[in-house]
């Protein structure tokens, strides 16, 4: 007959969860607020010709003024001195890359505005050319 062992567990065993449940909290505020998303990766390809065209020195410059956190439309416009219209389509063009999130909130008394936002804490971004 084989002999089983006794095993004595206490609360310390699961205290490897609570940083688990410490992250998935982190994560769902940032969700709640329509923030970056702490300890996400997202992966996105582009022919490396398509991604040149668009990533011009302005739209760099937008993409590196985004990265404060959200700002509106006009924010980013006055921050680049630039016209807020051609900001708008510059943007446009880096959320198709999924460079940037645009998100539209209501402007109490003025319609709605567009909210740019990033879409991580950090951005790498190689290249290929094979």
């Amino acid at each position: 007959m084989a002999r089983t062992k006794k095993a004595l567990v206490t609360l310390d065993d699961f205290r490897i969860f609570d940083a688990r449940a410490a992250r998935g909290r982190e994560v769902a505020r940032a969700i709640d607020k329509k923030t970056p998303i702490p300890y996400s990766v997202a992966i996105h390809t582009h022919p490396f010709e398509t991604f040149m065209a668009v990533l011009t020195p302005k739209r760099f410059e937008l993409l590196r003024l985004a990265r404060s956190g959200k700002r509106s439309i006009s924010e980013l416009a006055a921050a680049a001195r630039r016209d807020p219209s051609a900001v708008s389509k510059d943007i446009a063009k880096l959320a198709e890359l999924g460079l940037v999130g645009v998100v539209i909130e209501n402007n109490a008394g003025h319609g709605v505005k567009k909210i740019v936002r990033p879409v991580a804490e950090n951005i790498e971004i190689s290249a290929a050319i094979l």
